[in-house]
């Protein structure tokens, strides 16, 4: 009399294996400089500390295929920093936020906070955008300034840029756990970068 297993297989014909899984290896993100992209923008005006006015852009960057030689230290969980070629971060998307307060005009009830626009200034130069100096009357004296364009997202996509990524500022979510992400704290040129052209990213303005 057949073997029941074998009489099983003679009418199925199926095989039966094991695979091992591919061990997926993770590793945990850097601090340090990125060469990036800006692929996504998203702008709005809004009022600030309740004293001042300011354009806010929302950015997204993308690591650049040139990031797969560059050396990095992360930290592992036993709190170790460890080496790692930059090739785990190509594709990576980091948010960053960058303001650009506005001088009050005649009539307006905000204040003026130009010298909170040092961060837009770098991030002009950054993206190669011109910002002129010219002289100005301040409180009855004559002061050099430097005029800051109002870029649009346009200006911004498929941008060549050398990102600063660092965790973020903790915070609690609803649920009340704890979050903290990596993301970009500031752009800084980057020489030799091409620009890119980017399809379907936001860059719609939102208006105030």
């Amino acid at each position: 009399m057949a073997d029941v297993n074998d009489m099983f297989d003679d009418i199925t014909k199926e095989q039966s294996y094991y695979k091992p899984k591919k061990k997926i290896t993770i590793t945990p993100y850097a601090e340090g400089e990125y060469l990036c992209h800006i692929i996504e923008v998203r702008t709005k005006m809004l009022d600030v500390k309740g004293k001042y006015r300011a354009q806010l852009y929302s950015f997204t960057v993308e690591v650049a295929e040139e990031n797969k030689d560059k050396d990095f230290m992360f930290m592992d969980i036993n709190g170790d920093k460890k080496p790692t070629k930059g090739a785990p971060y190509v594709g990576k998307k980091f948010f960053g936020k960058l303001w650009r307060f506005i001088e009050p005009q005649e009539g307006d009830s905000f204040e003026s906070n130009s010298e909170g626009n040092t961060n837009y200034l770098r991030f002009c130069e950054a993206i190669k955008v011109e910002c002129p100096k010219e002289k100005k009357k301040i409180d009855g004296k004559e002061v050099e300034v430097q005029l800051l364009p109002n870029l649009s997202s346009e200006d911004l996509l498929g941008k060549p840029v050398t990102a600063f990524i660092a965790l973020g500022k903790p915070w609690t979510d609803k649920t009340g756990k704890r979050r903290q992400y990596f993301e970009c704290k500031f752009c800084k040129e980057w020489s030799g970068g091409k620009s890119k052209t980017i399809t379907g990213g936001r860059g719609n303005e939102i208006p105030f």
